[in-house]
Parts: structure tokens; C-alpha cells; sequence
């Protein structure tokens, strides 16, 4: 089955968890949560477990209450977790003096620039009182088991999901996530599971957000209360730059982040507000330059998106905590619309039979647009199965 199957099949025969499932997972959480206490580690406030003995940079919500089965890299060897987390820059560029940053590199300025353009020309949301801002997006998570690293117990799977959200201007958030069932990269990895004796992976699950859950999102600095907060957003890209750096700096775990790990929160920030927010068109444009401003950001090319579309990907390689990855966007060529995103694994982790180049997290955003209350959907998507 390839990915664009397990992407079809996620929402097929998805039931709810048992409490007996849940429980586990429950259990399996807490159990890598506190490990990462106990080792100094920041706490991850993100409800996809991806990252969890690191960096959370797969952009799923998680609500104070939900449990989730751990996904890629919950426990990883000490050494990859020791390592401090940079920035890296694309080929032939120049690491500048302390307090100058260049930019993003030629190529990839000349992509959101135009993107910036285009989404200038857009229309304006029409979101206000009694509306909500509703966002399909599917996606395709590589998964492992808790083993450390290296450890002949691991295994290596692939999972499909798909995710809808209602926002509301006061910035709750009302939705579901339904993870598919778990398919083993290959037969080796199948024969690795079953010589770790079968374990539960917690798939199929759904996963339900409630407007009563503040949600927080992993690697990303910086998510706005309230739609007026979304909206005060300066549109001169100097200044929303500085806005955004302020407001990250804001958050208790990064007032002394890095540069390096300040470019990576602003990048991701940024992404994730182009990704889930009903964005005035010249606020859109100025997140597009911003992107621009930011040191490392870089070109990738023409790649294909999980719906089969042509894109161009723009990107940023994040080295460090638990592993070396790189984060890309990826937009329309015609019209700088953003299309999806993904991981890609940039370096080998010893032990894993998973090479560089794999792709860890890839998803498409099928739908963003404003409806009528928290179930409507639009019409071009008026039924999810």
C-alpha cells in the first residue's frame, strides 16, 4: 500500500478508542513525559507525540486531555538528545557576524516574493461574528516504537490521518483527528514487531477536540488567543517581523532561545499561521516576506505534494534535538497558494533502518474556508467518511 492509499483509507473504519487502548497510550505518554523531566528535557505541549525526547515540529495540536500513541522517536540514543539544535545554512552561504542576519537565500526570495504577490491579490476572508474557520488537512506520519535507538526491538511504520478543526474568533477550536491503521514499511519491519511481541500500536484511533481544551502546538513559538490578536498584526514586514520575534521571545521556554533556535520557532510559526488561519490577504503576503528575512531558509525545487499536485518547496534544515530534518513548505508554482508540508529526515540516526531522505511527516491542506457553525462543512466537502 503506498501512501496515497493509506491517505484514502485513514477515515474508512476508524472507531473510537476503547478505554483499554486509550489507558495504554495513556500510560506509554507519561511514561516518556516524565523520562524527559527526570533528563532535564523540555516538555513537549504538542498532541502529536512525534517528537517527544526533542524538538515537536509535526503540526498537530494537542489538547490538555488527549492521549495519543507515541509516533517517531520517543526515545532516541543520549547522544542525539546532548545535541544543541542550529540552524543550518543552504550551499554556498556565509554564516554572518553576531546581530546580522541575511535572509533566506536568492532562489527561495524569488519564490515568496512571488507568493507574497499572489496572495496580496487574494480575497478577504469573509470571517466575523457566528463564523468559523474550518481546515481539512490529511497527512501520511512515519511511527516507531518507544526503543531506544539502535535497539533490535524497533520497528518502523507508516500511518495515514486525517484532521478537521473549527476555529472560532475567540479562538477556540472544536474538531477530530482520525488516525489510520499502521502499515509496516516493509516485511523486515513486520518481522521486527512481531519479534517485539506484537505490540499494541493504539491504531486505528479518533482523537476529539473540545473548545474547553487550550491548544498548544510543538515548534511553534507563538499562536494568536483570539482573532483580533490575529488581525493586529502589523503588515509592514519589518515591523511584523519584530512583532512575531517579541511574541516568541514572550513564551517562558524561549526568552533566552538561541538565535538559531529563534529562527527555527519563527519559521515555524509562521508556517503554521499560514497553514490554519483565516489571514487577511496583505497579513498573508507580509508572513510570505517575513519567510524571506529568515537566515537558512532555501530552495528545494519542484517536488509533488500527497495529493498528487505540483508544488515548489521552500525549506529550512533544523539540526539538533532528536533529529536532523529538514522543514518544507510547499506551494503553488502558479499562484504562491500553500499546498501542504513536510519532514524529510536529513541525516542517518545509527541503528535505524530508516536512510536519509525518508520522508518522516507529509500533509495537504485540502480545504480552508469560512462556514456557518462548528459541524458545517463546506460544499465542496460536505461529507467526510
Amino acid at each position: 500500500m503506498n501512501e496515497l492509499d493509506l491517505v484514502r483509507a485513514v477515515a474508512a473504519d476508524t472507531p473510537a478508542p476503547d478505554a483499554a487502548t486509550t489507558q495504554a497510550a495513556r500510560v506509554r505518554l507519561l511514561a516518556v513525559i516524565a523520562a524527559e523531566a527526570a533528563a532535564g528535557q523540555p516538555q513537549p505541549t504538542h498532541r502529536r507525540a512525534a517528537w517527544m525526547a526533542g524538538r515537536a515540529r509535526l503540526r498537530r495540536l494537542l489538547p490538555a486531555s488527549a492521549v495519543v500513541a507515541a509516533v517517531l522517536a520517543a526515545a532516541l540514543a543520549a547522544a542525539l538528545l546532548l545535541q544543541p539544535a542550529t540552524v543550518t545554512h543552504g550551499p554556498g552561504t556565509v554564516t554572518p557576524p553576531p546581530g546580522m542576519i541575511p535572509g533566506a537565500e536568492p532562489t527561495a526570495v524569488k519564490v515568496l516574493t512571488n507568493a507574497a504577490l499572489a496572495a496580496a491579490h487574494a480575497p478577504m476572508p469573509g470571517f466575523g461574528p457566528g463564523k468559523y474557520w474550518y481546515v481539512l488537512e490529511r497527512g501520511v506520519h512515519l511511527g516507531t516504537n518507544l526503543d531506544q535507538a539502535g535497539s533490535k526491538k524497533s520497528f518502523f511504520y507508516r500511518f495515514g490521518y486525517e484532521s478537521e478543526t473549527w476555529w472560532a474568533l475567540d479562538g477556540s477550536l472544536s474538531g477530530q483527528l482520525r488516525n489510520g491503521r499502521a502499515e509496516f514499511l516493509d516485511t523486515a519491519e513486520r518481522a521486527a514487531w512481531v519479534a517485539a511481541g506484537r505490540p499494541d500500536l493504539g491504531l486505528p484511533n479518533t482523537e476529539v477536540y473540545s473548545p474547553k481544551d487550550k491548544q498548544l502546538v510543538g515548534g511553534v513559538g507563538w499562536l494568536p488567543p483570539t482573532y483580533q490578536d490575529l488581525v493586529r498584526l502589523p503588515t509592514d514586514p519589518t515591523r511584523l517581523a519584530a512583532a512575531l520575534t517579541a511574541r516568541v521571545r514572550a513564551n517562558p521556554q524561549l526568552a533566552s532561545a538561541s538565535r538559531a533556535r529563534l529562527t527555527m520557532e519563527l519559521f515555524g510559526t509562521i508556517s503554521y499561521l499560514l497553514e490554519h488561519y483565516p489571514l487577511p490577504p496583505q497579513l498573508r503576503a507580509a508572513l510570505y516576506r517575513v519567510l524571506t528575512r529568515l537566515d537558512g531558509v532555501k530552495l528545494i525545487g519542484n517536488v509533488t505534494d500527497l495529493a498528487g499536485h505540483r508544488a515548489v518547496s521552500v525549506a529550512i534544515d533544523v539540526v539538533g534535538r532528536p533529529l536532523h530534518e529538514r522543514d518544507e513548505l510547499l506551494l503553488d508554482p502558479a499562484t504562491g497558494r500553500l499546498l501542504g508540508a513536510r519532514s524529510v529526515l536529513t541525516r542517518n540516526v545509527p541503528g535505524w533502518r530508516v536512510p536519509a531522505g525518508t520522508v518522516i511527516d507529509q500533509r495537504v491542506f485540502l480545504e480552508a474556508s469560512v462556514v456557518d457553525s462548528r459541524t458545517t462543512r463546506p460544499q465542496s466537502h460536505p461529507q467526510v467518511s
